[in-house]
């Protein structure tokens, strides 16, 4: 859609004095249930990736963006600042992870994963969120669990725990359209 076609957009960017959206955005979508953190997933082009950072790297920005972080993917360390440059690399960009307590609770009390550790995945969660404040044309948007019936055991609560920390120091929260007003969002459409 151009932001013309979406109703009352057109006015919002005039507010903001902003003449248009971005035309082309890198994005990354993780689904946390969909990738074995015990496992190596080989693309098409032959890179290898092991980790949450060298998954969002690649979807960012393919090999050249894994480049930047090819070692510290490879080794399952945190990449750190090195994901600030990735994000300048591929920016305007949008990283979208849904399901990560899931991922991060298979890491719980292991450390002979590709993905790495569970505290290395706690401390790339802080590097990811610092390299999204760092740069002005990226954006990160991670979905938490809400229940207890979704965090799945110790390992689990843990990562719910450590994840809501550290995303929470920077999150403006939102809450999904309830029954009554998605009803109203579609009647108006």
């Amino acid at each position: 859609y151009a932001a013309s076609d979406l109703p009352g957009v057109g006015d919002l960017l005039a507010a903001a004095a902003v003449d248009g959206l971005p035309g082309d955005v890198n994005k990354a979508v993780i689904v946390g249930q969909q990738l074995a953190a015990g496992e190596t997933r080989t693309e098409p082009d032959g890179t290898v990736i092991h980790t949450l950072w060298g998954e969002i790297a690649y979807q960012l920005g393919g090999k050249d963006a894994y480049g930047v972080l090819a070692e510290s993917d490879l080794r399952g360390t945190n990449p750190g600042a090195l994901l600030t440059r990735v994000f300048r690399q591929c920016a305007p960009c949008m990283v979208l992870i849904d399901e990560w307590v899931a991922y991060a609770r298979v890491l719980y009390g292991k450390s002979d994963l590709p993905a790495g550790t569970f505290d290395t995945q706690m401390t790339f969660a802080q590097a990811l969120c610092d390299a999204a404040r760092e740069v002005p044309n990226a954006l990160l948007v991670v979905t938490i669990p809400a229940s207890d019936i979704e965090i799945g055991g110790e390992g689990g609560r843990k990562a719910l725990e450590r994840l809501s920390n550290v995303v929470g120091r920077m999150e403006t929260s939102w809450r999904p359209a309830t029954a009554d007003e998605g009803f109203e969002i579609v009647r108006r459409r």
